[in-house]
């Protein structure tokens, strides 16, 4: 909000000049205003630098995607929250300690309420995985107290869970369905947490609508099947399982390509 104003009153400004400059020679208006637009695209290029990085990254090629985020968060007038969605990138691909530097970096700058709750979000994910879990649980209890949206109950539901409170766990996530029942995320940390207190039938019901709608990570494939494998129906597990692993490995989970391939051949064997 306070940018967007600053916006109106600079632009307004350069107007009323330019109507007056106009006022006394057309050239000199039209200098002004190129000048104006030029100093503009200068100052903004941070914003078509992440463009092309969102571009880049969407396409998967990721490392080219990265230099371009890095371009624009050196640039002086770049926005909080592009220069902490490239330290998540960075997490993302396993650069902690970059990562940690950027966020750090972030967390010193005058920032909005939802840009400081946003990079503490993603400050307690690199705690995480750094191995200080109770440490990044307390980061994301901090923001909670002041500040809620889905990402927030996405990273604390799956938190509570790796902390092995699955009661704890349980209420949070049935509090961050209530708030958002379409994320995906939310919907799988809920199904584990029915599945490691052995409500296999209420954990089957959630992870069969995800399955329908094909998500892309491993975990509700790979649940779904440790599920069927507890029923003894075979064929169905390593059906989920083989289909789990085909999915993408992600730095910011557990769940690992060697643990998902130790239940396919205890199944085979």
């Amino acid at each position: 909000m306070k940018n967007m104003t600053k916006f109106i009153l600079e632009f307004a400004l350069v107007m009323f000049l330019a109507v007056f400059t106009f006022s006394k020679s057309r050239l000199l208006g039209n200098i002004l205003l190129t000048i104006y637009f030029a100093y503009k695209v200068y100052t903004m290029r941070y914003f078509i630098y992440s463009m092309k990085g969102n571009r880049l990254y969407a396409n998967n090629q990721t490392k080219e995607a990265l230099i371009w985020f890095e371009k624009a968060s050196k640039v002086k007038s770049c926005r909080p929250r592009i220069i902490t969605g490239y330290g998540y990138l960075l997490l993302k691909e396993g650069n902690i300690e970059k990562s940690e530097e950027i966020i750090n970096k972030v967390l010193n700058l005058p920032l909005d309420p939802p840009d400081k709750m946003n990079t503490k979000m993603t400050l307690a994910l690199i705690q995480w995985k750094k191995g200080k879990l109770d440490e990044a649980i307390e980061t994301l209890e901090e923001v909670y107290k002041f500040y809620k949206n889905s990402t927030l109950y996405e990273s604390l539901g799956y938190m509570l869970i790796l902390k092995g409170d699955y009661e704890k766990a349980l209420k949070f996530n049935l509090e961050a369905y209530d708030y958002n029942n379409s994320s995906d995320v939310i919907l799988d940390n809920l199904a584990e947490c029915y599945y490691f207190l052995e409500n296999y039938e209420k954990s089957a019901e959630i992870y069969e609508k995800l399955v329908e709608k094909n998500v892309y990570f491993p975990e509700p494939y790979y649940f779904y099947g440790l599920i069927f494998k507890h029923q003894n129906e075979k064929e169905k597990a390593l059906q989920m399982l083989n289909k789990a692993l085909s999915c993408r490995e992600s730095f910011l989970s557990n769940l690992k390509r060697p643990m998902i391939q130790k239940e396919i051949d205890e199944i085979n064997f």
